[in-house]
C-alpha cells in the first residue's frame, strides 16, 4: 500500500492499521466464507465506506469564523479509518498532524507528490534543490 501510492516508510504503522481493518472486513475459506467481523458482531460488515490508502482528501475546515473568501477544505492524505467511529484519519503533510474527520471528499486516483513538496520547502529555506541546474 505504501509503495502503491509512494508514500514514505513513516507511514507504515497506519499501513498496518488500515490492513487489519481491511482484513476483518474480508472474507475468508477458513471460516466458511463469512468475514471475522461477522463472526464477531453476527452481522455483515458495511464496505460502503473504504476508500484507497494514501488517496489525497479534502478535508472540511470547521473553525468558526471562517471569512466568505476563506478556504473551506485542507488537502490531506487518507491514511486510515478511525476505530470505534465512522470517521477517517488524514494526514496534513503541510502542518505534520493527524486529523480525524467524517466530512471527507476523496480524489481516489491522487497521490500526494513528495518530491515537488520537498523541493519547495527547501527553496524556502535557502537550500538549493536537486532539481533546479547549476548553470
Amino acid at each position: 500500500m505504501l509503495k502503491a501510492k509512494e508514500l514514505p516508510g513513516v507511514f507504515w504503522g497506519e499501513a498496518v492499521m488500515t490492513a487489519v481493518y481491511l482484513l476483518n472486513r474480508s472474507t475468508s475459506k477458513s471460516v466458511g466464507g463469512k468475514t471475522p467481523y461477522e463472526l464477531w458482531t453476527g452481522s455483515p460488515p458495511g464496505v460502503h465506506h473504504l476508500r484507497t490508502f494514501g488517496c489525497i482528501a479534502h478535508m472540511k475546515i470547521t473553525t468558526p469564523g471562517l471569512k466568505k473568501l476563506d478556504d473551506r477544505s485542507r488537502r490531506t492524505i487518507f491514511v486510515g479509518y478511525e476505530p470505534g467511529s465512522n470517521a477517517y484519519r488524514l494526514f496534513d503533510p503541510t502542518t505534520r498532524r493527524v486529523h480525524i474527520s467524517r466530512d471527507v471528499m476523496f480524489d481516489e486516483g491522487g497521490q500526494w507528490s513528495w518530491a515537488i513538496r520537498a523541493a519547495t520547502s527547501s527553496l524556502r529555506r535557502g537550500c538549493r534543490s536537486p532539481l533546479v541546474s547549476s548553470q
